[in-house]
């Protein structure tokens, strides 16, 4: 025997944790697809194509297990959760796709129309399916479901006040509205499923229910501004091809000028046929008088996330990997300089760039936008 004793094993990190138990969700996802042989022969392909092919969103694992961990210890029975959770973005980036165009004659290797149909089965029907399934007391199972229900309406409302949102005609407010329910709705029903699961039946009207569902919507209000930078900073600039009312290109026209309106307006106006006048647009966004509102918003939602974990969670391992993942999603925005006060040690924000650097490219979708992070 060696008289040097063996060190014991560490033991796995939160984080370790959490990547074991992503696959387990792709596994119970595969499960649910098995369900639908042999008497679902063309949608059972369709759907397996679109979990498999579509497009990925940041958090889509992770929030439903780490929130469920953070209450409860551990990230099992969340993973059904998790599962609804990816359903609904695989469907939602779908629709998300089509309605900005550019899709051509194929969607994820596909026939766009039959993707769209699969689509509406793998974000509505499918989810419910998982999660009036689940060995709970059907009291709970039912508060479940209308936590999906209510997180779906949101969001639709949100997409389509996106859809149809003029950025002249909406003012920063408006926005931030629309943001809440098209983003902030999916995360917030993310984490109060997760918490509602967590904390059990007898005590399903928890108002630390609602405080998750809270957090989620932050997460998810600083999830959507992140998106809008990238694609700014990208040079891609669909969302200015697309005229979308982002909150940015709406503080512009709010704060301009008459004639910075003027010419913003007229730039916005051929922004789908020109490069060139979606640069110059871009740069205007980013002018400093732009981006003080903007980055004391970002400011308010990010510190807000980070204070309701410190309130609901402090002490669980899985608590700093949340925190963590809210620092990511402003690490690359214009918010570049972290809060003061008790969160600054879960924050080193450099800032982002002044202007959208890179080349500047077609007007349209770019696949490669919102990659998936665990």
């Amino acid at each position: 025997m060696s008289p040097h004793p063996r060190p014991a094993a560490a033991r796995p990190s939160a984080e370790d944790r959490l990547a074991e138990a992503v696959p387990r969700v792709r596994q119970y996802l595969a499960g649910l697809l098995d369900g639908y042989r042999p008497r679902y022969a063309y949608l059972r392909p369709a759907l397996e194509r679109l979990v498999a092919d579509g497009r990925r969103t940041p958090l889509e694992c992770a929030l439903p297990l780490l929130v469920h961990g953070a209450l409860d210890g551990g990230l099992e029975p969340a993973v059904p959760l998790a599962g609804a959770h990816v359903l609904w973005w695989r469907a939602a980036n779908t629709f998300d796709d089509v309605s900005d165009g550019g899709t051509g004659t194929r969607l994820y290797g596909g026939d766009p129309g039959a993707v769209l149909i699969a689509a509406l089965e793998c974000g509505y029907a499918l989810p419910l399916r998982a999660l009036t399934a689940l060995p709970l007391p059907g009291t709970l199972r039912e508060r479940l479901a209308a936590d999906f229900l209510d997180g779906w309406t949101a969001a639709c409302d949100g997409q389509v006040g996106d859809l149809l949102g003029s950025p002249a005609g909406t003012s920063p407010e408006e926005v931030l509205t629309v943001y809440r329910h098209k983003s902030g709705a999916v995360y917030g029903m993310a984490a109060t499923l997760a918490a509602r699961l967590a904390l059990g039946a007898d005590r399903a009207d928890d108002p630390r229910v609602a405080a998750w569902g809270e957090f989620g919507q932050a997460v998810g209000l600083l999830a959507q501004f992140r998106n809008d930078e990238d694609d700014l900073r990208s040079g891609h600039h669909e969302d200015l091809g697309n005229r979308t009312a982002t909150y940015l290109l709406v503080q512009l026209l709010h704060a301009a000028t008459d004639t910075e309106r003027e010419r913003a307006l007229e730039l916005l106006g051929r922004a789908a046929e020109s490069a060139a006048d979606r640069r110059e647009l871009a740069a205007m966004m980013f002018a400093p008088d732009v981006l003080a509102p903007y980055q004391r918003c970002l400011a308010d939602v990010h510190q807000r996330a980070h204070a309701l974990l410190d309130t609901l969670a402090p002490d669980s391992p899985y608590t700093a990997c949340l925190h963590r993942r809210v620092d990511d999603e402003v690490r690359t925005t214009a918010y570049a300089v972290a809060p003061a006060g008790p969160h600054g040690a879960h924050c080193t924000l450099p800032p982002g760039p002044a202007v959208p650097p890179g080349p500047a490219v077609p007007a349209g979708r770019a696949r490669g936008r919102s990659g998936q992070k665990v």
